[in-house]
């Protein structure tokens, strides 16, 4: 596998990181698939060209973050440049807001019955933030940092709740904090959601939700946990 381009983003790129934060980097590669490497603290997603021009030209906010906040390292054919130009960002994020919202609520039901803390916390953090980066994309604003997004919504405690993501405890005041914050920022709780972890992953595979379908996998202990998530 060739590295066509690779670029820094998150913390690191915006040069607001700490001795512990993780580097984040996006390569686009001559492959034909896309790959997470991960390197103790160093994640590298590896996406083909034409995959990253689609999700770009599709608004992903994945490639809103690559867009807006990335700094190429190497890019000596200008491809990097070529899928910061194809992105367009879409009206309106509400597909985005629904799934991650729903995953929260399904992890928040339930917490007595996850031991992986570590995947909680990452997964709970991961939900909040994408429910506020969406928002922040929908009012002409995209924000990725915790800072960045407490300040938008001038909620302060949104900054304890997204460093959640690196925490391996059971953190009992937390989640009930999480839950508040999904009902505020994000969409309300469906009660027909299955309580079963086998038929939450029918249910998000019907959703169409694949990070949901993913969690339900992992605490399901169908496959192993790989590591990823922002910065």
């Amino acid at each position: 596998m060739a590295i066509l381009s690779l670029v820094v983003y998150g913390s690191r790129a915006r040069e607001d990181h700490s001795v512990d934060s993780d580097t984040d980097l996006f390569a686009i590669t001559d492959d034909q698939r896309y790959e997470m490497i991960v390197e103790g603290t160093t994640n590298i997603a590896c996406y083909p060209l034409d995959q990253a021009i689609s999700r770009a030209e599709g608004g992903d906010l994945f490639f809103m973050h690559i867009a807006l906040e990335a700094k190429a390292i190497y890019d000596p054919s200008g491809v990097f440049e070529k899928v910061k130009k194809s992105f367009l960002k879409k009206e309106n994020y509400s597909s985005e807001i629904s799934n991650a919202s729903e995953l929260g609520f399904a992890l928040v039901a339930h917490i007595k019955n996850i031991q992986d803390y570590y995947l909680l916390n990452k997964r709970l953090a991961w939900c909040l933030r994408t429910i506020l980066i969406a928002r922040s994309a929908e009012r002409g604003c995209p924000t990725f940092s915790k800072e960045g997004l407490a300040e938008v919504f001038q909620d302060p405690d949104l900054i304890d709740l997204i460093a959640l993501k690196d925490c391996e405890v059971f953190s009992a005041k937390a989640y009930p904090r999480f839950y508040s914050a999904f009902i505020k920022y994000g969409c309300s709780p469906n009660v027909q959601m299955p309580s079963d972890f086998s038929d939450l992953m029918v249910y998000f595979l019907e959703q169409d939700n694949m990070m949901g379908l993913k969690t339900a996998r992992l605490l399901n202990n169908d496959i192993e946990f790989d590591g990823y998530s922002w910065s």
